[in-house]
């Protein structure tokens, strides 16, 4: 078994090659996609250094400590939540800014969804798992009836030396999902119960796997970095969405993935697929339908769109919106009715007409509206859950009213 030193040193040199991973090959997956996802995760990766984010704030420990990691604060938000975050710490931001002479750095709406779009991308993937947590799920699930690794386990099913090639458990999760109903019926034969998974195992599992494999070619593959468009792609033309509708929101056969997958990482849907994995077949075998099988990092592409979810969720509430738009104080600075007032009115402004301008907006106008604040001895209004969503239905709603035509 690995010294602990030396584990630490291979968890940290880990982290540091998917880090890079993402850094060197996301440029890739982004040109093979249509683009249809709003923000491109590289580009804000060099937004994020060009305009010094990384002076205060680090991605899995890259970078400053004055902030938080943002690597450990972005899966399972919408990007508008992600935008309500940011804002929420902005009184903070501006006085490190100001005591330390930097200049506070301004966004166009394509650049801040960049920015917040690497910001959630980096967080799919997992830091690596703890071996010896590994060696135990392995034996307490009972892999090792069936499976030798390092030439220690049982015989009934094929070693797993091989997927010590990869760090994450992506190949290991499709390996999972394609022998699944093998596996499941052997498991029954031998009156064991299906494993499931509750939280990182499955990347416990991988590293248990690196770390005790007998395989002699130990050079680590590096995976295409997971395509959420592709992954959409394939979630069509593999048949997912028969159960689980277009958008992953459900449907009478199947539950809504969006609340499903919140806030989880690679090896935690890898997981939550395979602990349903067992009910899916049955499912379709009952309406006629093949179970889908995954080649290459197909399953990746498909569990990243499954995180990107979230991400889109623009559902909002304009009545409540309303209720935020008093109740925060920005009725107090902003009118909608073209009233005298001390900021814009939004009701006319271009920045109501999407939700990513509206935080755009916000943002460069941080430092003004602080000043504003502390001379009237306001309190900064934080936006918390959906309501910076309902905000931006509610001012958008109120942008259109103004447009239509009178009937007259």
């Amino acid at each position: 078994m690995m010294n602990p030193r030396a584990r630490k040193t291979l968890l940290f040199g880990c982290v540091g090659i998917l880090y890079c991973t993402l850094c060197l090959g996301v440029d890739a997956a982004r040109a093979q996609s249509n683009q249809s996802f709003t923000g491109d995760p590289a580009a804000g990766r060099s937004i994020f250094i060009a305009r010094g984010c990384d002076r205060c704030h680090a991605i899995w420990g890259n970078g400053g400590t004055l902030g938080p990691d943002f690597a450990l604060v972005g899966a399972g938000r919408s990007l508008q939540q992600l935008a309500g975050m940011f804002w929420n710490h902005t009184p903070q931001m501006i006085q490190t800014v100001q005591a330390r002479g930097f200049q506070w750095p301004t966004f166009t709406e394509e650049e801040l969804a960049d920015i917040i779009s690497y910001i959630y991308y980096v967080k799919l993937f997992d830091e690596p798992g703890d071996p010896e947590l590994g060696a135990r799920w392995f034996r307490e699930m009972r892999c090792i009836e069936c499976h030798a690794i390092g030439g220690e386990g049982g015989r009934n099913a094929l070693p797993l030396d091989h997927y010590a090639r990869y760090i994450a458990p992506l190949m290991l999760a499709a390996g999972m999902w394609n022998h699944g109903s093998a596996m499941q019926a052997q498991q029954a034969a031998l009156r064991a119960p299906i494993p499931s998974f509750l939280g990182r195992e499955m990347a416990d599992i991988q590293a248990y796997i690196r770390d005790r494999s007998s395989l002699q070619d130990r050079d680590i593959v590096f995976l295409q970095p997971p395509d959420p468009t592709n992954g959409r792609e394939l979630f069509l033309a593999k048949g997912c969405s028969n159960c689980h509708g277009p958008d992953g929101s459900g449907t009478s056969f199947g539950p809504d993935l969006r609340s499903a997958t919140q806030r989880l990482r690679v090896s935690e849907i890898a997981g939550t697929l395979w602990n349903h994995s067992s009910r899916m077949v049955a499912a379709m075998r009952a309406r006629g339908m093949t179970f889908p099988r995954f080649e290459g990092g197909e399953l990746a592409d498909v569990i990243a769109f499954l995180y990107y979810l979230r991400f889109y969720d623009t559902r909002g509430d304009a009545k409540a919106g309303e209720a935020v738009f008093v109740q925060k104080g920005c009725a107090s600075c902003h009118a909608v009715d073209g009233q005298t007032s001390i900021g814009p009115d939004l009701a006319e402004s271009d920045a109501i007409q999407t939700p990513l301008l509206l935080a755009t907006a916000m943002w460069n106008h941080a430092p003004a509206m602080y000043t504003v604040i502390q001379l009237e001895h306001a309190d900064w209004p934080r936006f918390e859950g959906t309501e910076m969503r309902d905000l931006a239905v509610y001012l958008s709603n109120l942008g259109a009213d103004r447009t239509q035509p009178d009937d007259d």
